[in-house]
């Protein structure tokens, strides 16, 4: 390798580092701990509908209440998916696998490189995955190289975690295009019925997937910051850390098993049980698939199930299954919580008139070329404030399917992938999915969000690259 070779990939290192820090050190300073973060957010949403809308506050005030229970059916369901994916991934052979995994790196940029890459692949199988094995994944590489005496900075190492999520909803758990593929769905007459192999598994979102995993791997491992920089976990939480596992330190029996009877004890303690649970779901789903076509059988209610199955064949017991879950409620409370709070959002935006004047201002403007360019940036906008690909969706999606009919030469599979890349683009500068990622590697939101706001500058760039070429070439 030349030195006028050398002398530009150090400059090029040197500018991502330096963009990397800059925007820590702002944020740290400036971004509210996530709940705040909710509560200004429903003020502001309160006040762009009494100003750009017909509703006064008293109205606004209406549409908050109306919204807040709006939610709760797809609020349960959006739980329960995060809540199983973190029990499959705190499970004992899961963890197993990812300490095998951070056994690997031997430096700083592989370790962040292994994390981000993992941290994609996770992502795409499942969203609620890889909010947990991802923060497990991260945690051990810290562990893995303090124990090498390696420097490694341990909020871009958690940031590069988080970044799992920003392909997810292209993937197999992506709510929107899972909903749409069911039968029965809310928009059906509208748009019909679209099997995931139109989506999911459509060359136009596998090529998108690969762009946006690309740009992942390659950017975070080049904001690694110089030695000098480096913020590495003290040793005393690494070592709780590799203690606690999902029970918080508790080594011994919990309180209530003490007086658990014999026969109780037998049940929650057998593998038999436990992995006859995990059959039973999985035989539903294997004849579910045997006599309907996956593509078309796949939606987030099997998503669910399978999630669910998979969690009591990992676990081998019903008591470690049960424990686990447990911690995972305790984990997602703040999540569950806000889910209402960004109800209220919701409910604002859309009985408000909010989100129909961001969807018909977008599609007002829009051709065959630039409407799905035009989705992506009204669903990443909308998404910011209503923080749930699914949720966004039930609130956005007759909209944008009564206007993909309206224009001459767009197609409905497109739009949604378009919708998708923009539901995910704008979870790297909302906190509300990062709360258990950070509860588990011990870390406030203001640590690692400058790195994914950077990713959210070069994934947009990208994406909305990608939705101009669905419009020309599509």
């Amino acid at each position: 390798m030349s030195s006028t070779d050398s002398n530009e990939r150090g400059a090029i290192r040197g500018f991502f580092t330096s963009l990397g820090d800059g925007a820590s050190r702002v944020i740290k300073r400036y971004l509210p701990d996530a709940f705040i973060f909710a509560l200004l957010l429903t003020l502001l949403t309160m006040a762009i509908a009494v100003v750009l809308t017909d509703e006064g506050p008293a109205s606004v005030a209406t549409h908050w209440g109306e919204g807040f229970w709006e939610v709760v059916t797809f609020s349960t369901q959006a739980s329960l998916a995060l809540l199983t994916g973190w029990a499959l991934a705190d499970s004992p052979p899961i963890k197993r696998g990812l300490r095998r995994i951070a056994s690997i790196p031997d430096t700083q940029t592989q370790a962040i490189f292994v994390v981000a890459l993992c941290g994609q692949l996770l992502g795409l199988f499942h969203w609620g995955v890889v909010l947990i094995a991802g923060a497990i994944l991260a945690r051990e590489v810290g562990i893995a190289m303090a124990e090498q005496d390696v420097k490694v900075h341990y909020p871009l190492l958690v940031a590069a975690a988080y970044a799992g999520l920003l392909p997810w909803h292209q993937g197999l758990s992506g709510a929107a295009l899972l909903l749409v593929a069911t039968d029965g769905h809310f928009a059906e007459e509208t748009m019909g019925v679209i099997p995931v192999s139109e989506t999911i598994f459509h060359p136009i979102n596998l090529v998108m997937i690969a762009a946006v995993v690309a740009v992942v791997v390659v950017l975070m491992p080049l904001m690694a910051p110089d030695r000098e920089n480096v913020t590495t976990v003290p040793e005393e939480k690494l070592r709780a850390a590799r203690g606690e596992g999902a029970r918080g330190g508790q080594t011994g029996p919990r309180p209530h098993r003490l007086h658990d009877s014999r026969l109780k004890a037998a049940v929650l303690d057998s593998t038999f049980v436990c992995a006859g649970v995990g059959v039973a779901i999985w035989t539903y789903l294997v004849y579910l698939f045997a006599t309907e076509p996956i593509m078309q059988a796949l939606d987030i209610n099997v998503l669910i199930s399978a999630m669910f199955g998979l969690g009591f064949l990992a676990h081998g017991s019903l008591r470690s299954y049960i424990d686990v879950f447990h911690e995972a409620i305790r984990g997602a409370s703040q999540i569950i919580i806000q889910f209402q709070f960004y109800g209220g959002i919701m409910g604002i935006m859309v009985f408000s008139g909010l989100v129909e004047l961001t969807a018909q201002t977008a599609a007002q403007y829009a051709s065959d070329t630039t409407w799905y360019l035009l989705v992506f940036v009204s669903g990443g906008i909308v998404n910011f404030f209503v923080p749930s690909g699914g949720g966004q969706w039930v609130v956005m999606g007759e909209i944008y399917a009564s206007a993909t009919q309206q224009i001459e030469g767009t197609q409905m599979n497109h739009m949604m992938i378009a919708f998708a890349m923009g539901d995910q683009w704008t979870n790297m500068i909302q906190p509300f999915w990062a709360i258990p990622v950070l509860g588990i590697a011990g870390l406030t939101i203001r640590d690692m969000m400058g790195y994914v706001a950077v990713l959210f500058v070069f994934s947009g760039i990208v994406m909305g690259t990608g939705a101009i070429m669905i419009g020309v070439f599509g």
